[in-house]
């Protein structure tokens, strides 16, 4: 049944109070502390140990209690507060799954998406505002924000580039480079999809300081080797036979792409093959939605991010001197993979 047009505009409209109320309960961490004292706290009790105003803390827990994600009981005539079972593991962020700071990132978007008009108007970011927790754990809430959707998409991916036979390799005992590869999460994956292989996470300190928590005394952490750098600014280590670029492009625009594609290209050996997950727009550039949608997330929150077409990714590849281009995983998601050979040399002479 058709939406009706008011109904509909009332009901997006109003999207920002669930967003906000959540954005609190991650900034504040309040699962986590009431989990840590045995999921039940009154509202006096979280906001002395939170350091809260009380009448605050009251309307935020009544508030996330009506929407399911913590449950309200009286005891003795004192309301009481705890996490619902089934959320138990993504508010806690002491937790592996903890989606929270995914949530505290995104929190820091809904900032950011707020002055969309004087970002349309003036065409540029607007000034940036940080959260309560302030800047440096914001970047960390980034780091780990992506680890935690990257740990609920990894499996999936890898699945989808075995089933469009981009896994295994031809090639034996195969070096893999994850440019931008932060915590790690994809370079764990791809060595235990291939025993023989190591890698190299090549990104800016905060992204290694979060790969050494990953690896450090892991069975792995002989096959991977960390290294700090920024790849605007200098060359990528070289002699792969894979490289791994994901999420990164849509913060680009297409000159800094085809930089980054041709740094791609020098790291890797002759017959190396490059994936790009990503985004990839239908020509119109309105579908998938969620695609459209994240164009917005970079226009306001970067000087020159957008989303792109199949046709412009395979174009900017050619450029940077990559062969045999395919959108080797089609989907309307960023778990989309276009995939790249740097010619054989060897077969040029």
């Amino acid at each position: 049944m058709t939406m009706n047009p008011f109904e509909r505009l009332r009901g997006e409209m109003s999207g920002f109070r669930q967003v906000s109320i959540l954005a609190a309960l991650a900034e504040l961490d309040f699962g986590t502390v009431i989990l840590e004292n045995g999921n039940n706290l009154s509202a006096i009790e979280l906001a002395t140990l939170c350091s809260c105003d009380e009448r605050g803390t009251v309307v935020l827990l009544d508030a996330l209690s009506a929407l399911s994600y913590l449950l309200k009981s009286e005891t003795d005539g004192e309301a009481r507060y705890s996490v619902a079972e089934e959320y138990k593991p993504y508010l806690d962020s002491r937790h592996p799954s903890t989606f929270i700071p995914m949530m505290r990132h995104m929190a820091c978007g809904q900032r950011t998406w707020a002055r969309l008009t004087w970002s349309v108007k003036d065409g540029k970011p607007q000034k940036h505002e940080p959260s309560i927790l302030g800047e440096e754990q914001d970047r960390i809430s980034f780091i780990m924000g992506m680890h935690s959707i990257a740990a609920n998409l990894v499996d999936s991916v890898i699945r989808s580039l075995r089933e469009a036979r981009i896994l295994p390799f031809d090639k034996q005992n195969p070096r893999i480079l994850d440019i931008g590869g932060a915590s790690g999460t994809y370079t764990e994956a791809f060595l235990k999809e291939l025993p023989g292989s190591s890698a190299t996470i090549f990104d800016l300190p905060v992204g290694i300081a979060q790969a050494k928590n990953r690896f450090a005394g892991s069975d792995m952490g002989a096959r991977v080797s960390l290294v700090e750098g920024d790849f605007t600014e200098t060359p990528l280590p070289s002699d792969f036979d894979f490289a791994w670029i994901s999420a990164i492009i849509h913060q680009m625009n297409r000159d800094e792409s085809r930089m980054l594609y041709a740094k791609a290209l020098d790291a890797l050996n002759p017959g190396g093959l490059l994936a790009v997950r990503d985004f990839v727009m239908s020509e119109d550039r309105l579908s998938p939605i969620e695609g459209a949608l994240f164009g917005i997330n970079m226009f306001v929150n970067t000087q020159n991010g957008m989303v792109y077409t199949y046709k412009e990714i395979k174009e900017d590849l050619e450029l940077a001197g990559f062969a045999h281009v395919t959108h080797a995983v089609d989907v309307p998601s960023m778990a989309a993979v276009v995939i790249a050979k740097k010619p054989d040399q060897r077969l040029d002479v």
